[in-house]
């Protein structure tokens, strides 16, 4: 567990870095400057679905298994989850477009990033065992007014990594198109130390707030 948090504290002030050095970019020259590419050690951790082929992504300590299908007529694309000690299995999501999903170094959970559309994202964070995943988005909003007071019609929600057992890397980026059009991408440490809702801590970590150009990129990750 040592080495779970010292590598997750280094990764957080890798990415606190990162994000200074972004707001910089964009608050000085947004409309001519892309925004940098991203470090790999920065990268969202999750794996990408769909594929072309059933992929199986399994949980660090093998009791628990994802299963991810291809698109069929009669289920469409679907995410699975499996109990590797008794073989029950039940579905966790059917999905239109994409998702990128995740376990946690203790195997307890999952997270979710559902890309519903090409103007939204949601993301989740699943627990075998309950029966409803926890949606991050809102919390997230009622956490911090600046976030919320900026009109989004492309609004994205994020889970890029897990920082630890309990905590999450949540990024929250889009733009609004009606004037003034604004930009933005905000990024937070998220603790999950239960499956309710009251039960999580929010800390904004970074902001990225500006005129909209279409030559930054909306998400920062």
């Amino acid at each position: 567990m040592r080495y779970i948090r010292d590598e997750s504290i280094g990764a957080l002030m890798r990415i606190t870095l990162y994000a200074t050095f972004q707001a910089l970019v964009f608050g000085a020259a947004c409309a001519i400057v892309s925004a940098a590419p991203v470090p790999p050690s920065l990268r969202n951790t999750g794996v990408e679905l769909p594929g072309r082929k059933t992929m199986h992504i399994p949980s660090p300590d093998g009791r628990w298994m994802l299963i991810a299908s291809p698109y069929s007529e009669d289920r469409g694309r679907t995410v699975t989850l499996e109990d590797k000690t008794t073989r029950a299995n039940m579905l966790v999501k059917r999905y239109d477009r994409s998702l990128s999903v995740g376990w946690s170094p203790d195997s307890r959970a999952f997270f979710l990033n559902d890309a519903y559309g090409s103007d939204g994202e949601d993301a989740y964070i699943y627990w075998p065992g309950v029966s409803q995943p926890l949606k991050l988005n809102d919390p997230i909003l009622r956490a911090d007014a600046q976030a919320a007071g900026i009109p989004a019609d492309h609004a994205y929600f994020q889970i890029r990594r897990w920082l630890g057992a309990k905590s999450v890397l949540v990024e929250y980026c889009g733009h609004g198109s009606e004037a003034p059009a604004r930009q933005f991408d905000f990024l937070y440490h998220v603790d999950l130390n239960t499956p309710e809702e009251a039960a999580i801590a929010v800390r904004r970590i970074s902001e990225r707030v500006g005129p909209l150009s279409f030559s930054v990129n909306d998400c920062l990750l």
